[in-house]
């Protein structure tokens, strides 16, 4: 069984994205074709980019090795994308609009503890 520990506070920032241009039409409309291998792959990217937003940064009391981790007992939302805990105690993740909100409402009712529960590489 893993530690409990606690969030103490929270920071957010917002992901600055670039603006997306698709050239596909482009060169659809001068007559260029082609397969575009890597499409599904930079559209993907692209959807995660801007639905999970925000950076947010929670700073644990307790210990926890550095690695990637589901924090059992954070709203689902909040808890979809895991987190990556440095060695300073600091867990990084991203974050969708709902899940921020869910998060702050969660950490307004006083809910604090938290398990670190180690995510499988890859997930």
């Amino acid at each position: 069984m893993e530690p409990t520990v606690e969030l103490s506070a929270i920071t957010v920032r917002r992901r600055r994205l670039r603006p997306f241009i698709d050239f596909g039409a482009f060169f659809l409309f001068f007559g260029i074709s082609g397969t575009d291998h890597g499409r599904e792959e930079r559209m993907r990217r692209r959807f995660e980019q801007e639905f999970y937003a925000n950076v947010v940064t929670a700073t644990l009391r307790g210990s926890v090795e550095p690695g990637r981790y589901r924090l059992e007992g954070l709203p689902q939302d909040a808890n979809r994308r895991g987190w990556t805990v440095d060695a300073g105690g600091r867990a990084t993740g991203d974050l969708s609009d709902d899940g921020l909100a869910e998060l702050r409402a969660w950490m307004a009712q006083g809910k604090r503890r938290v398990e670190p529960v180690p995510l499988e590489p890859g997930t």
